[in-house]
């Protein structure tokens, strides 16, 4: 379990940052006002980059990477564990029911969300300051320290429930689908041997799943 947590955190968290000019263009994309500052998301990137250099680009990344570490530790290294809890005793976990998959990917996708919710509320307010605006923070943990000294908990905790809920639907259809396509349906049903074939065909049908089910969640 601890390894498979460390791994699942450290390598989304190195995606994070890899991939934090994104995330920095998407929240300037929903914030700015009807005086449009960018057309998209290339051109967010690039205006960016020009006006405010890589501390721009990188805004946010310390937050998104400790959010990373946590929640996908939690998501993805807690899923099998829970799998295993909920299952009945002495059977073979891979072969628990979808309902149980689902349900142990949906706990520990709520989880892992709901934890890291300070983490994800500071990283958007780092991500919406724009050029010629001044941080009121001087770094994450800063932040952190500021947010609770003037909301407490409930300041840390705002829109947590819009958070886990999303999150728990998406780990919900993408580690639960994926587990229950691939043993309970691929492999016992169509009797698939394990291979790269078996595992992209299960992969393909839990990214289709997986964003389906994220579309009401990301109108919210």
């Amino acid at each position: 379990f601890l390894l498979k947590a460390f791994i699942a955190g450290n390598s989304c968290a190195v995606v994070a940052a890899i991939l934090n000019p994104f995330d920095v263009a998407k929240i300037r994309l929903q914030n700015q006002s009807s005086s449009l500052r960018y057309t998209g998301m290339i051109n967010a990137i690039v205006t960016i980059g020009k006006e405010e250099g890589l501390r721009g680009l990188s805004a946010g990344v310390t937050a998104s990477m400790i959010r990373e570490i946590l929640y996908s530790s939690v998501r993805i290294g807690g899923y099998e564990p829970i799998r295993k809890a909920l299952s009945t005793p002495d059977s073979n976990p891979a072969d628990a029911s979808p309902i149980i998959k689902l349900f142990s990917a949906l706990i520990s996708g709520g989880v892992g969300a709901a934890i890291v919710n300070p983490f994800d509320l500071i990283k958007t307010r780092f991500q919406s300051i724009l050029p010629g605006e001044v941080s009121p923070y001087r770094h994450t943990f800063h932040a952190l320290a500021a947010i609770y000294r003037r909301d407490k908990v409930s300041g840390l905790y705002r829109g947590w429930a819009v958070t886990s809920s999303r999150a728990a639907v998406l780990t919900s259809s993408q580690l639960g689908s994926y587990d229950s396509i691939k043993h309970n349906l691929l492999m016992n049903i169509c009797g698939m041997d394990d291979g790269i074939t078996l595992h992209l065909v299960a992969s393909m049908c839990a990214g289709l799943i997986t964003t389906t089910a994220t579309i009401p969640c990301n109108m919210l």
